[in-house]
């Protein structure tokens, strides 16, 4: 999504980042402008995390985190960039600006919403007064807090209970077909597409229902009905169950994947509060970087009949060239005739998650696989199992995880590992992850600054109202970071009114970005009625450096060879001005 800098900015005017944080965590004004908090991001005593209202910027001094306001929901909420923007820009009334189609599109969505809100809440009350629903969910062990959690519902026998209840008018029926709640006869007309069915309401990972999944109580086909794809439903990029697992854990340690509604329902009536469900579809990259905003540790669960492993196998291809050096997956096979649901209410959590911990790691997975499709023994079965094997390693992205496949593939083909690595660079890098908002460009390296150019920079990226006491160009100098201080003057100049959190989403995603988020946790002692004095008082500094260094250099020109008449009257003007 190409959301405009002005769109950006003018929501991060709108936004005050005290507010913001004050409704996640409580905030205690300790001294001067700043808030102080216990850390969210990391497990603490004292309360480190500080919040600066003037500069809308948060930063704790435990763990380093830090930013603006859309980093905060980054970081806290584990939305992608464009859905901070989209969650902010509610909060303060504004919509993000689409083209006239795309208006057009999705104008309706709120509406749609609702209506699925509204049918949950129905199903669920149908579920309440039904003792033949009760009855089934008493039988599979689920009780009535949790399906109060997961909204469970029951759609009556009969054609029309919902489309009567909520289809008064055309244009209500007409937003039940949209949401996928009613089917279009042939013959003209509508009729409930679930009846007598137990209903998994599905969620995003916000919470709103967009979806549901229906299972025949008694006797029939098929099993399960899922709603189609719809404006708000897209069943290949939906978890089931991960609104609930980030209810349930502000941190997630693991998540575990399966493949069903009931076994995400039953590993929570267990205390297993981390399970998420695909659906029923196969795993897709959707599926991965949407885990990954909230955890390293994945495990995905599959039959342990060849089925199973098929479909395991079929995850692992989609998720190589995915593969982050700090991503950590598993593949967690299970006894045959057992599922999620059977086995942990046979077992129970203790002895469910002894089998999470003895799960077989991605590369234990992928060498079993490929050296069951080739006989080791023989000189042709290595060299097809070293093809193979190729074949997926080039794929990946990070840098560490290539190197170890590669050691093991040596060892396990009884070939030279330096061999191995000279077929991986004539593929060339693997291609770029495509991802919903760009990862951060590699940290700026951060010159070996003066101490004055320090304290400018860093006064300037905390302070940008300290840009209006700058009312000449700067004199010019090939101070390292010189160049970087008139650009920062620039774009405060340029920007009547732009605080520390503007500075920080103007670079996000460059390479200078880390370099201005250390610039604006950068620590002095300056009190607030000196700023102005200690700044102006540094760029003269800076000036007078300026100067030195040139005249050293035409110095140290001078003693190696002889100066140019022009170069003379440079050294003579820079001696006059430092007199001065």
């Amino acid at each position: 999504m190409n959301i405009p800098r002005e769109f950006i900015d003018l929501v991060l005017a709108k936004i005050d980042i005290v507010d913001l944080i004050n409704t996640h965590i409580p905030l205690r004004k300790k001294s001067g402008s700043n808030y102080f908090a216990r850390c969210p991001f990391h497990n603490e005593k004292s309360a480190s995390f500080s919040v600066s209202q003037p500069k809308q910027f948060y930063h704790c001094f435990g763990c380093g985190a830090h930013g603006n306001a859309i980093d905060f929901m980054m970081q806290h909420e584990r939305l992608s960039f464009p859905e901070a923007i989209e969650a902010l820009a509610r909060q303060t009334g504004m919509e993000i600006p689409h083209t006239t189609t795309a208006i057009k599109k999705n104008d309706s969505l709120p509406a749609l919403f609702s209506l699925m809100t509204e049918a949950a809440d129905y199903y669920y009350e149908h579920m309440r007064q039904s003792q033949h629903a009760i009855n089934y969910l008493k039988k599979r062990g689920i009780s009535g807090k949790i399906a109060k959690q997961f909204k469970l519902g029951y759609a009556p026998q009969g054609w029309g209970h919902v489309l009567d209840h909520f289809g008064k008018t055309e244009a209500d029926k007409k937003k039940l077909l949209d949401v996928g709640l009613v089917i279009k006869k042939d013959e003209g007309g509508y009729y409930d597409r679930f009846r007598d069915r137990i209903l998994f309401p599905i969620e995003d990972y916000r919470g709103r229902i967009i979806g549901f999944g229906g299972r025949i109580i008694d006797q029939g086909e098929p099993k399960y009905l899922n709603s189609p794809e719809t404006p708000t439903f897209q069943k290949g990029h939906v978890l089931y169950g991960l609104s609930q697992a980030l209810k349930e854990n502000h941190k997630l340690d693991k998540v575990l994947v399966v493949e069903g509604y009931m076994d995400v329902v039953a590993l929570f009536q267990h205390d297993i509060t981390y399970a998420v469900a695909t659906l029923g579809t196969a795993t897709t990259s959707y599926h991965l970087q949407r885990l990954a905003r909230y955890t390293s540790d994945i495990v995905f669960c599959f039959d342990g009949d060849e089925a199973g492993r098929t479909a395991a196998w079929r995850a692992l291809q989609v998720l190589f060239p995915l593969m982050q050096d700090g991503l950590q997956i598993r593949f967690l096979f299970l006894p045959d005739g057992e599922d999620p649901d059977s086995l942990v209410r046979k077992e129970g959590k203790p002895a469910f998650e002894n089998r999470l911990a003895s799960s077989l790691s991605l590369s234990a997975f992928f060498f079993q696989t490929l050296s069951r499709q080739s006989d080791l023994s023989t000189i042709e079965g290595r060299a097809r199992f070293t093809a193979q094997a190729l074949h997926y390693i080039k794929q990946m992205p990070s840098e560490i995880l290539p190197e170890i496949l590669l050691e093991e593939l040596a060892k396990r083909a009884r070939i030279d590992v330096t061999e191995l690595k000279q077929q991986v660079k004539k593929a060339g890098p693997a291609s770029p992850n495509v991802i919903a908002f760009p990862e951060p460009q590699p940290d700026f390296v951060k010159p070996k600054l003066k101490p004055a150019m320090q304290t400018a920079l860093g006064l300037l990226v905390q302070n940008p109202d300290l840009a209006k006491l700058v009312t000449e160009p700067l004199p010019e100098s090939h101070l390292l970071g010189h160049a970087f201080l008139i650009r920062l003057l620039e774009i405060i100049q340029q920007n009547p009114g732009i605080n520390t959190a503007g500075i920080i989403e103007y670079w996000r995603g460059q390479k200078e970005d880390r370099f201005i988020a250390n610039l604006a946790c950068w620590e002095h002692s300056i009190p607030e009625t000196g700023l102005a004095s200690e700044f102006l008082g540094t760029l003269r500094q800076l000036n007078l450096l300026g100067i030195d260094e040139e005249i050293n250099r035409l110095l140290a020109k001078a003693s190696q060879e002889a100066l140019t008449e022009e170069e003379k009257l440079e050294l003579s003007n820079w001696i006059v001005q430092k007199k001065q």
